[in-house]
């Protein structure tokens, strides 16, 4: 009883509080209705995309030998030439300028020892210079990392078939000109796509949620401040159940918002949520207890609700930023910086719930956000027998 009292007043208290109304429910959905059609047109509507040619510089170091592994093969096939426009540079200074000037899209330097590397068995690896176009960046990765990809398998098996294997293996490469290098494809097996309301309703409900933790880090904080948990400490109440009262009262009115912000979203926008409403409801809860662990660690540990209000805000904005939730990031680094984050699993597992995934997929990413959530709460667990909830 003594626990549900402090629940049902943490609930009663936020859900009195216009500014909170505002923070949680109206402001979710003004900001998906002006991302969504703000940024739209960078998302496409699900319908095949006709991809340009690719003009690429080709720098080739004179220090190759003249094996050649099957490069030319490869850039003459039919459908390379359809989408890469070969011509070839000099130097790298050449291709770049090149680039700057417009005249190119993409650029490859070939290494002097890209083939001794490949012959004795090594990783082999181009410099790739990328242009001002995204699309035709990606485009261009992909189809000369098919090629590469190729040729060190193919290597690699040959070393190991023995030394009679080599020349076999090189002319299994020379002559790959049947296999489809470039194919279109949907996002999804049934063939659908997300919309910009898609993408932004996902990506504000996980920073919302995680925002959610500025609420227990204020009400774990307010009781200090305002000299009152030291009255609530000398009445016949343990220090535990008041922790977890704020904690429960303040994610059930978290799993109100995301709530609100689903139905809402769905009822205004049009957004699709997918088929399955319990892969749906475990991440949006797993996301709450990272975002209730996330608060509860920085708030015990921090001098001040000030320093941990900000700690709060900057992580939610970090790890939006990380995983892409404010635009799609396409620069590699970022991206494996993004998966050590709450929000990537989150995103990614509600946009496959969206595109009607595989559930096993969709599991993946569960599975991956309650590892999470058990590490925080974890250290959530440490931290309140180390630092305790007190004045």
């Amino acid at each position: 009883m003594k626990l549900l009292t402090i629940i049902a007043f943490e609930v009663r208290k936020l859900i009195r509080a216009r500014v909170v109304l505002f923070n949680l429910f109206l402001l979710p959905l003004l900001l998906i209705f002006i991302l969504g059609n703000a940024l739209s047109p960078m998302f496409d509507s699900g319908s095949d995309k006709t991809l340009e040619q690719v003009n690429v510089k080709l720098v080739r170091s004179a220090a190759e030998g003249g094996t050649d592994l099957g490069l030319d093969a490869f850039l003459v096939n039919p459908e390379i030439k359809e989408t890469l426009r070969i011509d070839k540079a000099a130097n790298r200074a050449e291709a770049e300028a090149s680039l700057r000037s417009g005249n190119s899209d993409f650029a490859v330097v070939i290494p002097g020892d890209f083939e001794a590397k490949v012959t004795r068995g090594e990783a082999a690896k181009w410099e790739y210079i990328l242009g001002k176009d995204q699309l035709k960046n990606h485009v261009a990765e992909m189809i000369f990392d098919a090629y590469l990809d190729e040729v060190n398998r193919t290597q690699a098996s040959a070393i190991v078939l023995g030394p009679e294997a080599v020349t076999a293996a090189m002319r299994q490469v020379q002559q790959a000109g049947d296999p489809t290098f470039v194919e279109m494809a949907p996002l999804s097996e049934q063939g659908e796509s997300y919309s910009a309301f898609q993408y932004y309703a996902v990506s504000m409900l996980i920073m919302f949620l995680l925002y959610s933790g500025l609420m227990v880090n204020e009400s774990l904080r307010s009781e200090i401040d305002n000299r009152t948990l030291y009255r609530l400490g000398s009445m016949p109440i343990g220090g535990l159940p008041i922790f977890a009262g704020k904690i429960i009262g303040n994610g059930l009115v978290t799993s109100l918002q995301a709530t609100v912000i689903i139905l809402g979203t769905s009822w205004l926008y049009g957004v699709e949520w997918g088929n399955h409403p319990f892969y749906l409801a475990a991440i949006c809860g797993l996301v709450i207890l990272c975002s209730m662990m996330l608060a509860v660690i920085v708030s015990l540990w921090s001098k001040s609700g000030t320093a941990a209000s900000t700690l709060v805000q900057v992580v939610a904005i970090l790890m939006t930023f990380l995983s892409g939730g404010f635009q799609p990031i396409p620069v590699d680094l970022i991206q494996k910086l993004g998966d050590f984050t709450v929000n990537h699993w989150a995103m990614q597992g509600l946009l496959r719930i969206m595109l009607g995934a595989d559930p096993a997929i969709i599991g993946h990413h569960i599975l991956m956000l309650g590892i999470f959530g058990g590490v925080l709460m974890l250290i959530g667990i440490i931290t309140y027998r180390k630092v305790g909830y007190h004045e």
